[in-house]
């Protein structure tokens, strides 16, 4: 129990927020529709069944939440399409430029399909992640050292002002050649087809100043939910209404962060204005003059 709401009542009541869609509600609250975003799914459980929720953020809010049983690209773009006839339905003119991914195919594949013209790019931290996985036989301190390298060649070809395309591709060719140097041929052609594999989605980043680098606030966005998901007994139910259920966590979601964001600016304002306030007082003020020293000449 919560204070007097039952588990269950507290379910209905998370359900009935999800009937109505994200893109209505944040539409109607002013927030133009997202031109980029992160599109990534989260690997979940129902009971013991394997679920996925295809989600689209877009700074710290969530545009979409869906829930799907399979992983393939016709599940994830039937679950993506809801946020698509939601957006052209609200403005028919709609077009998305950039979409960040991890590189999942039912992801890439889907987005590629809602939206043909929109630049997709890989997400930079899943490769310095992925990196290591991709190097075999090797001691730990010479794959985090080859990690460490291929986070500062990232980090440098997106300090360039031109030529960041020419330059990360010139520089991933040295890397590879580096890492049959440093840790074995197997390696360093390991290394090589794999970013032969995922470069147009790296370089689709750095073509686009405005395109996302990164999807952590998709991935706190999922550890946020998951953690609910886990100890909601009503979203593990096999007859549940899931997608209700999460379409209503995702609008308390886009409130606790809008309500944050709001209360972090109203701070700023407050402080700048008690700084102006003070400021102005103390110019005001007149200034006191030193007095001297009483006199001790009568003693």
């Amino acid at each position: 129990m919560i204070w007097h709401l039952s588990p269950m009542a507290l379910y209905r009541l998370v359900c009935a927020f999800g009937r109505q869609s994200l893109v209505t509600v944040l539409t109607r609250c002013g927030l133009p529709l997202p031109t980029y975003f992160l599109a990534d799914e989260k690997h979940s459980r129902c009971l013991t069944d394997k679920v996925y929720l295809p989600t689209i953020v877009s700074g710290r809010v969530l545009w979409h939440l869906g829930y799907t049983e399979a992983a393939s690209a016709a599940a994830f773009a039937q679950s993506y399409g809801e946020f698509q006839r939601a957006a052209f339905q609200h403005e028919p003119s709609y077009r998305v430029r950039g979409i960040l991914t991890d590189g999942f195919d039912s992801t890439t594949s889907s987005m590629r399909t809602l939206f043909p013209g929109a630049r997709l790019g890989n997400c930079l931290r899943h490769a310095i992640n992925k990196l290591p996985t991709k190097l075999t036989a090797i001691t730990s301190p010479v794959r985090q050292a080859l990690r460490t390298q291929f986070h500062t060649l990232l980090h440098r070809a997106r300090q360039r002002k031109g030529l960041r395309v020419f330059g990360l591709g010139q520089r991933l060719r040295h890397f590879a050649d580096h890492v049959a140097t440093t840790a074995g041929t197997a390696n360093g052609e390991r290394v090589r087809r794999w970013f032969q594999e995922k470069k147009a989605g790296w370089y689709a980043v750095f073509e686009d100043p405005q395109m996302p680098a990164t999807s952590t606030l998709l991935d706190q966005a999922h550890n946020a939910i998951e953690r609910k998901l886990f100890a909601m007994k009503g979203f593990h139910h096999p007859k549940g209404s899931q997608q209700a259920f999460l379409t209503g966590l995702a609008h308390l979601y886009n409130g606790v962060c809008v309500a944050a964001e709001q209360i972090c600016a109203a701070a700023h304002i407050c402080s700048y204005a008690l700084f102006r306030n003070m400021r102005s007082v103390v110019e005001l003020e007149p200034k006191k003059s030193l007095s001297s020293a009483p006199s001790t000449a009568h003693i």
